[in-house]
C-alpha cells in the first residue's frame, strides 16, 4: 500500500517526527517508521530534501510504503499515529502531548491493470520505480493550487543491463547505451490520443531544459487502454514514432524506438500508467506485468560508478509490478 501524509508544523520553532505508526481497521499495529527510514521516507514537498526535522511553519510529505505478507487481509482503512519532539524553548511548556493521532485513510481496493511489457527481451532493469524513495515515488506538484497530485508513484524507468552495466565505455554517447534504439511497445489494445515527436535526443549525464511544458517528457506517446486507464510512454528517440492520434493499436504493436529526450540523464523508457491522459495531473494508478522473469536485484547504495552490484535470481512470475532495482526478461 502507498500513500503520502501531509505533515505541517505550526509551531514558531522546528519540530522532530520521531515515529509514526500505522494501525489497521481492527486497531493491530501494521507498521511503525521510525530511525533512518523515518528520515528518508520525511521531505520537503518540491525540492525532496529528506530530513525528519519539520522548519517552523512549514509543511512536509511523509511517504508511507505499507507492505502486507501474502494472504493478510488487506484492511478498509488505516490509522496514523504520528510522534514528534520539540527543542527545549520557553514556547514548548504549552504543548500537553507531541503525540498525535492521524488522519484515517481508505484504501482504495480496485485492482491492479494487468498489462503486457512495454518491452521485450533480456536484461531490463527498474531503475526508478515503486517502492521506497526516488524520483517517482517522491514526485508532487500542485494542480490548481487546489490539490497535489502523485502522477508517478508506480511510474517505471527501464535501461537494458548487460553484466553489471548499463553501456559501454564512459557513456557518453546514447549509443554506448544497451536500450538506446530498442523497440518500444504497445501494452494493450487502445487508442493513440496524444503524440510528441521532434525533440532532438539529449547528451547523456545532462538536463536539457524543455522549452514546453509537454518537453518534460521528451518525445511521448499517450495511448488510451481502458476507462480512465491511459499508458503514458517517454523519452523516445526522435523521428521513431510509429503511429498518429487516433489511430487504434494492437497489444505488442511496435509503437517507437527507447531514446534520450527531454530532462534525462540517459536513454531510458519511462512508463506509466494514469487515471487521466494529463502526465502532471493524473494519479499515477498500480499495474502488473502478465509474464516476466526475474534474474537479478540491483543494490544501488553498494554499486560504484557505472558498476552494478546485483543479486542473480532466477523465477518465473504472473502478475508482477517491476519493484526499484529489478532487472527482468520478457517474452
Amino acid at each position: 500500500m502507498e500513500y503520502d501524509l501531509l505533515v505541517v508544523n505550526t509551531f514558531g520553532e522546528p519540530v522532530t517526527l520521531t515515529d509514526v505508526v500505522v494501525r489497521g481497521s481492527n486497531g493491530n499495529r501494521l507498521l511503525t517508521v521510525t530511525g533512518r527510514s523515518l528520515a528518508a521516507a520525511t521531505q520537503s514537498l518540491y525540492t525532496h530534501v529528506a530530513s525528519p526535522v519539520v522548519a517552523a511553519s512549514a509543511a512536509v510529505i511523509v511517504e508511507v510504503d505499507l507492505p502486507l505478507a501474502s494472504g493478510v487481509p488487506v484492511p478498509a482503512r488505516v490509522s496514523n499515529r504520528i510522534d514528534y519532539k520539540l527543542p527545549t524553548v520557553p514556547d514548548a511548556v504549552i504543548v500537553d502531548d507531541t503525540t498525535v493521532q492521524g488522519s484515517t485513510v481508505d484504501v482504495d481496493r480496485a485492482h491492479a491493470v494487468r498489462i503486457e511489457s512495454p518491452l521485450a527481451g533480456k536484461g531490463w532493469l527498474a531503475t526508478s520505480a515503486c517502492c521506497s524513495p526516488n524520483v517517482h515515488r517522491d514526485l508532487r506538484l500542485s494542480a490548481g493550487g487546489l490539490r497535489l497530485t502523485t502522477s508517478e508513484t508506480f511510474a517505471v524507468d527501464w535501461a537494458l543491463a548487460r553484466g553489471d552495466r548499463i553501456y559501454d565505455g564512459t557513456g557518453s554517447t546514447n549509443e554506448q547505451f544497451y536500450g538506446f534504439g530498442a523497440p518500444v511497445l504497445a501494452v494493450a489494445d487502445g487508442t493513440v490520443v496524444a503524440v510528441q515527436d521532434g525533440i532532438a535526443e539529449s547528451a547523456p549525464f545532462t538536463t536539457a531544459a524543455p522549452e514546453t511544458k509537454e518537453g518534460f517528457g521528451g518525445n511521448s506517446i499517450m495511448l488510451k487502454i481502458d476507462d480512465r486507464v491511459y499508458a503514458f510512454y517517454g523519452h523516445l528517440q526522435t523521428g521513431s514514432l510509429t503511429v498518429r492520434v487516433g489511430e487504434k493499436v494492437k497489444a505488442g504493436q511496435v509503437l517507437g524506438k527507447l531514446g534520450n529526450t527531454g530532462p534525462s540523464q540517459g536513454p531510458h523508457l519511462h512508463f506509466g500508467l494514469l487515471d487521466s491522459p494529463d502526465a502532471f495531473t493524473g494519479t499515477s494508478l498500480p499495474f502488473v506485468i502478465a509474464k516476466a522473469t526475474l534474474t537479478g536485484t540491483v543494490d544501488f547504495a553498494s554499486s560504484a560508478g557505472d558498476t552494478l552490484v546485483i543479486s542473480p535470481e532466477s523465477r518465473a512470475l504472473t502478475n508482477v509490478y517491476p519493484l526499484y532495482g529489478t532487472i527482468m526478461d520478457f517474452r
